[in-house]
């Protein structure tokens, strides 16, 4: 059984941890301190070793990357990384009490396949565990938690420092797709359909695709140094807890930290190494199996917040695993999104709102007597947006108008988003016509 204690003699030891005052925390996210305060998170702080006592292996932790539903993760410094996994900076994803087992299941059937860690990134584009040991803590130190070792990936696909410093790249080469760098944007997207593709063809539905769950992969990270690493992810910020609970509850709630791009750019031509992107940004990889499922696996509810939901997931819901997964993380509620389809792809069909009607909160909804009219979305708002949009002939259509695309390439677009955004799951695209889908043909695909 492994523990957590005081980095003693740790190069990290003395990492400083900047605390934010509230007025300039707001705004900033970070884990509920309910979640320590009942047991069910384990307060890792930074400066502090997690030991593996089993493999006698001690991981020293250096900043938070996330937190979730099902725990928080921290970057850390393996101090004696094995041959399967070589790389000194490593990802510990703490565990929610009872919670760990989806990702072990899913990295058993990784392992049924023959499929190692190393291979599942690099060839399936997916993250999972080098390894699972347990942590005692909690008054006593009683209470068991399950820690994941991962692979330290970089930022989200949605990264705006990637997409620019791709298109930078592109810019500069000579085989570039076209002159507004736009080749980089469209592999980003072939890569998140390729992955999901990957866990498909594996009999695995992930269960909270989006773009917090999808992050780029980074060439060179194990080849930093610890003020390189610094230089990245930055010094740990954080918000002092009031009166916390000993051995409950941290002395600080600390705020992801961010993966400097542009400064891992400049330390990686130092060291004659760049960062791949010429023509294309690098591969995406999937993390966070909490809510993924085999096809031979009882299905569950998925915890993905309500606004990524698909429509059929929000009217047909069932059992809800956590409560707090029927508001989105920005507190909008199903309706809100049922309206922002409609804005998007017109009236609700009648089967939706008759499946509605049977829930306990949709009794008292009034749809309008016409099937044509919208159900959830004002129609005041939708005529304002006319008359403000008099040139878009659709919502969709002004999103392809607003991406400047040439119209060769802004028609294939709205063709595909109409192909995908349809409100039954027959009508809408697969997963292999999407990426058969003119719009998604670029340079630069041969590797996959």
């Amino acid at each position: 059984m492994s523990t957590a204690r005081e980095g003693e003699g740790s190069p990290f030891h003395n990492i400083p941890v900047v605390l934010l005052t509230k007025d300039e925390a707001r705004g900033r996210r970070t884990e509920d301190r309910d979640l320590y305060s009942s047991g069910q998170l384990f307060p890792v702080e930074i400066n502090t070793e997690i030991g593996a006592k089993k493999a006698d292996r001690i991981f020293h932790v250096i900043n938070k990357l996330g937190h979730g539903t099902y725990g928080t993760v921290w970057l850390v410094e393996d101090t004696q990384p094995p041959a399967n996994a070589p790389s000194r900076w490593k990802a510990i994803k703490m565990h929610r009490q009872g919670t760990a087992d989806t990702d072990l299941q899913v990295s058993k059937e990784f392992k049924r396949a023959g499929i190692s860690p190393e291979k599942a990134l690099t060839e399936y584009q997916v993250a999972i565990p080098y390894e699972q040991f347990p942590i005692r803590g909690g008054p006593g130190g009683k209470t068991t938690y399950t820690c994941s070792v991962l692979p330290l990936l970089g930022p989200r696909v949605d990264n705006r420092q990637v997409l620019r410093l791709s298109n930078d790249e592109e810019g500069s080469c000579s085989t570039r797709d076209d002159g507004n760098g736009q080749a980089s944007s469209l592999f980003a997207c072939r890569q998140i359909a390729l992955a999901l593709q990957k866990l498909h063809n594996m009999g695995i539905a992930h269960g909270d695709f989006r773009p917090a769950n999808i992050l780029y992969y980074l060439p060179h990270l194990d080849k930093l140094s610890q003020d390189e690493i610094m230089q990245v992810y930055g010094q740990p910020e954080a918000v002092e807890l009031e009166n916390p609970e000993p051995f409950k509850e941290p002395d600080h709630l600390v705020f992801p930290a961010k993966c400097d791009v542009y400064a891992l750019k400049e330390i990686l031509a130092r060291k004659n190494l760049d960062l791949g992107f010429i023509g294309q940004v690098p591969r995406a990889a999937v993390i966070d199996m909490g809510s993924a499922w085999h096809h031979s696996w009882e299905p569950r509810h998925s915890l993905i917040p309500v606004h990524y939901e698909a429509p059929e997931c929000i009217i047909c819901a069932g059992h809800i695993a956590f409560p707090d997964s029927r508001e989105s993380v920005d507190g909008c509620l199903e309706t809100d999104v049922l309206a922002e389809m409609e804005y998007f792809l017109g009236p609700i069909p009648t089967t939706y709102r008759n499946a509605w009607k049977e829930r306990d909160e949709g009794k008292k909804t009034v749809f309008p007597s016409n099937p044509a009219h919208v159900g959830f979305l004002r129609y005041s708002a939708l005529k304002k947006w006319r008359k403000r949009h008099k040139r878009a002939k659709s919502p969709l259509h002004l999103v392809v108008m607003q991406s400047e695309l040439p119209k060769e390439k802004a028609d294939m677009f709205l063709d595909l988003l109409r192909g995908v955004f349809r409100w039954f799951p027959d009508q809408r695209m697969s997963l292999e016509d999407i990426l058969r889908h003119p719009f998604l043909q670029v340079n630069g695909t041969s590797s996959e």
